[in-house]
């Protein structure tokens, strides 16, 4: 045990040391008080190993330093010790993702994500995100507190603006004042905040509250209309009010994580579970659940596999129901809210449909990926080589089937690339990004 030598005395074991002191060394004086807040030890209580390991990870799990290692030294008299944290800083500041593409109707669009665990000594962390194509813009503030009034709670808040156009493509056949059209554009403003709160339950397990507000304009097009499969019109369901809205989100979620790295890991499982409620003038339920299982099967190799599915019932806007682009590799991703692309869902299982679907409430996902180690086992900035594939499902219960569609449409992707892992953040290179920006 870690710390058997100071418990035991002449062959004999003694009550457990009480502490004395706690100390924070490597780090630089002013950030200091920092990190002894994310250290949950008391003075004056009995030596825990188990609660000085759980404060170990705590650090690290902080991001505010690379290294933490843990140990006793002899306190100022007999039964008593004093508890030391020695650690190495890493740089506070991160480029949490970098946006870049080229799809139709908007062409080229870009935009970055920054953060900074402490970027002024308090111990307040900081985020900021744009995104941009001329045409539709999205941006997002965030402001986190790791220590809340309430124990063993972490206090964040948000706020987002989203200035878009959306391309509603939808399946073939629809209409605008009874002519037949690509896509029918719907701009739309969305402006809100967010209050969440984040309790660590034990070293592996965490649960999510959120409360979200938002105001929603939308300038939905007049005479629009979608042919069905019978060649009956009806209107089209933006799945949006028209003019101005409100939505209020409830959302809560548990996650547990058994990973051996959180960026890199080669072992372990983590599975979370979220659900959410609207109101306002939306009214709706979504249930989402996700697991990944890493295995070391060769060395220094990886294995990953994961599977997702989710469902949304009720009156959900569109943004809040999955998306195509959110699910496969080779269509771009909604970012900070705003979709940027009308590319629909590539079919390479022919004749499934997943093609035509867009914006629905059933989604599935079951993936594999192996990756490759390409450096030395203790490069600080490693690059792995990864290959990967997925079957993917998406669909809307009680949508007629569009000329012979699948119930449920579904479809296979491949993806395969590099990941590099850097001071800032971790960037990767694939098949599906470069298709992001030279595909149509």
């Amino acid at each position: 045990m870690l710390f058997a030598a100071l418990w035991v005395s002449r062959g004999q074991a003694q009550e457990a040391p009480i502490v004395e002191e706690i100390e924070v060394r490597g780090a630089r004086a002013d950030h200091r008080p920092q990190l002894r807040a994310r250290v949950d030890l008391d003075v004056g209580t009995p030596v825990d190993e188990a609660a000085i390991e759980r404060a170990r990870l705590d650090l690290l799990g902080s991001g505010l330093v690379r290294t933490a290692e843990a140990r006793l030294e002899r306190g100022s008299r007999r039964g008593r010790v004093r508890v030391v944290f020695e650690v190495e800083e890493r740089t506070t500041f991160g480029l949490d993702a970098l946006y870049l593409g080229s799809a139709r109707p908007t062409r080229l669009w870009g935009g970055a994500e920054v953060s900074d665990l402490d970027p002024f000594g308090f111990g307040f962390g900081l985020s900021a995100g744009v995104v941009s194509s001329g045409a539709q813009t999205g941006a997002r503030l965030g402001v986190a507190v790791p220590r809340a009034p309430l124990p063993g709670a972490h206090l964040r808040f948000g706020a987002l603006f989203v200035d878009g156009e959306e391309p509603f493509v939808g399946p073939a056949g629809q209409r605008l004042g009874g002519r037949p059209v690509d896509d029918l554009r719907v701009p739309y403003r969305r402006a809100g905040g967010d209050v969440g709160l984040t309790f660590d339950l034990d070293g592996v397990s965490r649960a999510d509250f959120r409360l979200r507000v938002e105001g929603i304009h939308a300038d939905l097009p007049r005479r629009a209309t979608q042919i069905e499969a019978d060649g009956t019109p009806r209107p089209f369901d933006f799945r949006l009010d028209d003019g101005g809205s409100l939505l209020i989100e409830l959302a809560g979620g548990l996650t547990f994580d058994r990973r051996d790295d959180p960026v890199r890991p080669t072992r372990g499982l983590r599975a979370e579970l979220l659900g959410r409620t609207g109101g306002g003038d939306y009214a709706y339920f979504g249930l989402q659940g996700g697991v990944q299982q890493h295995f070391r099967p060769w060395l220094r190799h990886s294995l990953r596999l994961d599977a997702l599915a989710g469902v949304v019932v009720g009156d959900a806007p569109f943004f809040e129901r999955f998306f195509v682009g959110d699910l496969h590799p080779y269509i771009p991703s909604r970012v900070l809210g705003v979709n940027f692309a009308r590319r629909r869902g590539p079919h390479l299982l022919p004749g499934q449909g997943l093609d035509r679907q867009r914006y629905e409430a059933l989604a599935g996902r079951l993936g594999v990926e192996y990756a490759v180690p390409l450096g030395p086992p203790d490069d600080p900035y490693p690059v792995d080589l990864f290959v990967g594939g997925a079957l993917l499902a998406l669909g809307s219960p009680g949508d007629p089937p569009d000329f012979g569609e699948r119930p449920l449409p579904f479809d296979a992707a491949l993806d395969a690339g590099l990941r590099i892992q850097t001071e800032i953040g971790v960037f990767g290179l694939s098949v599906g990004t470069l298709l992001l920006v030279v595909g149509p």
